[in-house]
């Protein structure tokens, strides 16, 4: 018995070696088979890791709701958002939106984006704190949370993370009615009306206020 026991135990360190390369084998596997396919056209602008790209303002997508996602894809896919003459870029992204299958690939895309770790690269930019939580805490934190993280039960994306080029650019096409008009786009229009409220140096304030804060590791 003895002897027999010595041997099981001379070729257990191999076999727990072998065990553990094999379950890394197969759990790389799983994880490369959870990036969807279509996902590979929003490398291009978005980053691997829907980081973003401010050089082609792409913005970041990564742990946005699958919510506001899936919202946001369909949008670009029926017209709702991206069908305005001057919304170049969205135009762009309305060509992207309409080559995905509604039932597969946007289900895929929503859920993997949101799984992916949320950049803490934003800089923060010039403004008044004070007046920037003041101002944003009235206008917008009932809606995007008192520290812009989203709220989905308002169906409010999260801003943070997101560029203020961006954020100022969807602003200005709320106000202007490039986007947001559409009676079927009940968000889009809510945001639309909001936008007016503000401009000038309390929006910079506002800008500043999302800009700074802090966002949470995944």
């Amino acid at each position: 018995m003895f002897a027999l026991s010595t041997q099981k135990n001379k070729f257990s360190p191999l076999l727990v070696v072998g065990v553990f390369f094999g379950l890394l084998v197969i759990t790389t596997k799983l994880y490369a088979e959870t990036i969807p396919v279509s996902f590979q056209q929003c490398v291009a602008c978005h980053g691997q890791q829907g980081q973003g790209n401010q050089q082609l303002n792409a913005p970041a997508l990564a742990g946005q709701s699958v919510s506001y996602l899936t919202r946001q894809l369909n949008n670009f896919s029926s017209g709702l958002r991206g069908a305005h003459s001057k919304d170049l870029l969205g135009q762009q992204m309305t060509a992207i939106a309409k080559q995905l299958n509604k039932n597969i690939d946007i289900a895929q895309l929503a859920n993997y984006i949101n799984r992916l770790p949320t950049s803490r690269l934003v800089k923060a930019v010039e403004g008044n704190l004070k007046n920037g939580s003041r101002y944003y805490q009235a206008k917008c934190g009932a809606c995007h949370g008192g520290q812009a993280q989203g709220n989905e039960a308002f169906s409010a994306p999260k801003l943070q993370g997101l560029s203020r080029q961006y954020l100022n650019r969807q602003m200005e096409n709320f106000v202007s009615g490039i986007r947001g008009t559409d009676k079927q786009d009940k968000f889009g229009r809510q945001m639309a009306m909001m936008a007016k409220t503000t401009s000038g140096q309390e929006l910079k304030d506002i800008m500043y206020f999302i800009a700074i804060q802090e966002v949470p590791e995944k």
